[in-house]
């Protein structure tokens, strides 16, 4: 199983609507710098999606998430945009996303620590029995995906999980998304089993990086 102390995940609020969608596009397999041609420039252990209006990359470690940033800022410089970039890290300890670029502030780092506090309360009180819904990521291999969908829709089923498979056109064949519904343990038990299984599927292929999306 694979620490979510290894995820990185880029936000980008821009300062006005786009297609989103065409912005992932563009961000995928923008055009070289020199010969014009539209070229991958992201590895598989890449992920980009948005959620409304906010588009988001997470990757599995800073090199990763800052070749992601590089990409994104060229294209928004090409396509004459601007919005605003952060860059979080998966807190193992704090259950959380902490900013990292730009840095928080002694108040806001505070009042992230007071937030996370309340919540590792919630549930100590609530022993877990409140629903929530998550989504996870994993890559796997081309070949197996479906069985693969197939065994994890299972699983959720006998956890007791609501599990919808996450359809997004833009995302590789190479990944899968999960969004999961239902007590807070046993989207944890399901995250678990997930990285491990997708882990073990990664031998098949070595070049493929399991990870997950809090």
């Amino acid at each position: 199983m694979m620490s979510r102390d290894q995820d990185w995940r880029l936000r980008l609020d821009l300062d006005e609507s786009t297609d989103l969608d065409g912005l992932v596009g563009h961000v995928r397999d923008r055009p070289d710098d020199l010969e014009g041609e539209a070229r991958s420039v992201l590895s598989d252990d890449v992920v980009l999606t948005h959620d409304d209006d906010t588009f988001f990359a997470y990757a599995v470690n800073e090199r990763a998430i800052d070749s992601a940033r590089d990409a994104i800022e060229s294209v928004l410089r090409s396509e004459q945009r601007k919005g605003a970039i952060r860059v979080s890290h998966w807190d193992e300890n704090l259950r959380a996303w902490r900013q990292i670029d730009p840095p928080l502030t002694p108040a806001e780092e505070e009042q992230l620590r007071q937030v996370s506090a309340v919540d590792h309360a919630r549930l100590s009180t609530a022993a877990d029995a409140e629903s929530e819904t998550r989504t996870v990521m994993c890559v796997t291999g081309k070949l197996i995906r479906k069985s693969f969908e197939r065994q994890m829709l299972a699983f959720a089923q006998e956890l007791g999980l609501q599990c919808v498979i996450v359809e997004h056109p833009h995302l590789l064949s190479t990944q899968v998304a999960f969004n999961l519904t239902g007590p807070s343990s046993s989207v944890e038990q399901f995250d678990r089993y997930l990285k491990s299984e997708a882990k073990a599927t990664a031998r098949l292929d070595p070049g493929l990086i399991p990870y997950g999306l809090p």
